[in-house]
This record gives structure tokens, sequence and C-alpha cells, in this order.
């Protein structure tokens, strides 16, 4: 895809993506979905957040997860300073890109499906001065776009919330590994929805329609990304277990989604109120899950 002809940083498209990737690229690129992920959520993150206190905004528990991480990330060894090279796989609006090129002067390239929010990146960039700090560029992280894989190889590959639309891990992990430094500082750090190892013998119904509404295959397990990065010659250096704050996330987006309904903030933003109402839907899906105890969170470091 070529640039857009009103946004000058660097965008470009993959092969052919599979329909995995259709799927996603669809589902957040419909304008009431982004609505609802850029007025819901915070405006800038759109990934699970960590809740220190029951006055916690979505937007400052958003931040904290960015935080955890990059503590992890200087704790594992991996100084995060100027010359540190980061890869953001679904980025998003490039919230997390914004906060580590801010705090540390990082350069940091932004890797993301939807055009839509990508476009939203840029323009944020610019509107804080550090788009010459972070590059955004349109693809898939399972075939990762010629332009991404020149500007390595990466000192951490980053991730939130945004594998669970690969189709193939092993396929994933293949394309980290081609761009990741090829020595023992490399980290890869990422968050994940991941399901609980009898989610789907607990609750078949409910985890078959929270994959429907995110046009999933399936999740993934934490036992998949430890043996899948273990066969891949990763050593599994911190696993933070942060799965508590998951069904406080999705309730509190979910009460954030029904005040701004009631007091009609979203009247005339909101392209389709079905959509809307299958968001609150798949919110209060989460919680159950998370009562029941069928999800995993939790933010994961592998090393060389």
């Amino acid at each position: 895809m070529a640039p857009s002809p009103l946004l000058s940083s660097p965008l470009s498209s993959s092969a052919p993506p599979p329909s995995a990737t259709n799927s996603a690229r669809t589902h957040y690129d419909t304008p009431t979905t982004d609505t609802f992920y850029h007025l819901i959520w915070g405006g800038e993150d759109i990934h699970t957040g960590i809740y220190t206190s029951p006055t916690t905004t979505i937007a400052d528990a958003s931040r904290a997860t960015v935080a955890k991480m990059a503590d992890i990330l200087t704790s594992s060894g991996t100084p995060l300073i100027p010359s540190t090279r980061i890869l953001d796989l679904g980025a998003g609006y490039g919230g997390s890109a914004r906060w580590l090129a801010r705090r540390y002067g990082c350069h940091v390239t932004c890797l993301n499906l939807s055009s839509v929010q990508n476009n939203r990146n840029i323009i944020l960039n610019r509107e804080a001065g550090l788009d010459t700090l972070i590059s955004v560029y349109e693809g898939n992280f399972e075939s990762l776009p010629p332009e991404v894989v020149e500007k390595g190889p990466y000192d951490v590959i980053w991730s939130q919330d945004s594998f669970l639309h690969s189709s193939d891990r092993e396929k994933l992990i293949d394309e980290i590994t081609r761009v990741l430094v090829p020595n023992e500082k490399g980290r890869v750090i990422f968050t994940d929805l991941m399901a609980s190892e009898d989610a789907f013998e607990k609750q078949p119904d409910l985890m078959r329609m929270m994959m429907e509404r995110l046009h999933l295959g399936g999740l993934a397990t934490m036992r998949l990304y430890l043996e899948v990065f273990k066969r891949k010659a990763f050593r599994d250096l911190v696993y933070w277990d942060g799965v508590e704050n998951f069904g406080i996330h999705y309730r509190r987006v979910g009460e954030e989604l029904e005040r701004k309904r009631r007091t009609g903030e979203l009247r005339g933003v909101v392209v389709d109120e079905g959509v809307v109402e299958k968001q609150a839907l798949g919110m209060r899906n989460w919680v159950r899950a998370a009562e029941e105890g069928c999800v995993d969170w939790g933010i994961f470091c592998f090393g060389r």
C-alpha cells in the first residue's frame, strides 16, 4: 500500500494475507469499532491495563502495563536508551511507542494491520513531536514487510494483546527470530489474551462466542507459548502473571461504554448501534470468562 498523500510516514503492505489477517483488518477498520477503541479505551492504547486501585482509570492502567513491561526489560539486562531499536507488532494507535520514545529516546518501528489506526498513530506522533523517532508501517506480522526487515535487526520485539490474531504462532516466531538481534541481548516481550488449559471444556459456548466476535480461530495457552519459544531456541526469562487485571479491565471498559451511551456522548459519532451492542456483549463475555477461570493474561519476556 502506498503512503497516504496526507501522511508522509512510511506505510507498506506485505504479501496477500491469510484469512485471519483479513478478518482482523476488517474488524479494526470498521468505523464503529475504531470509535469504540478510540473513545472508550482511552485514546492512546487498546490493550489490557494494570489496576492498582479502584479509582485507576483505563488510560492510566493501560500506561501502567507499558511501564511494567519496560521495567521487566531493563531488569532482564536490556537497557532502554536512545540507541535501542524496538519493533512493536500490532501497535494499534502507537501509545506504547510514544511512551517509549518520549521517555527513553528509543527508535520504535510500528507494524499494524489497520490503516485507520495507523493514520491516527502517525497524526498523534506528529502532534507529540516524535515522528522522527517512530515509523509506522502497515502489514502482517506473520510476513513482515521488506521495509520493516531492512530497518532491523531490532534489540526488542514488543507486542501487546495482538498475537491472538495470529493463525500460525510458529511462523510468527520465525519472523520474530529473523529480525531480532542475533545475540543474548535480544528480547521478545509481549502480552496476550490466552485461554486457560481447560477453558474450552469448562465453557465451550462462552469461548465460542468470544472467538466469533473477534473472528478468531482459537486462543493460545501459556503452555503453547512456552513450548513454541523453547522449540525455537529461546530462553524463558520472565512470566509476570497479571490475570487478576483482566476481568477488572474488561469490566471497566464495559462500564465506560455504558456510561457514554447513557450520557449521549456516542450520539453523532457512532455509526452502527448494533456494533456497539455487540461490543458491550463482548465485554460482558470477557468478564464472565475471567470469573470462570477461562482466561490467562500476563507479560512474557524471552531471550536468545
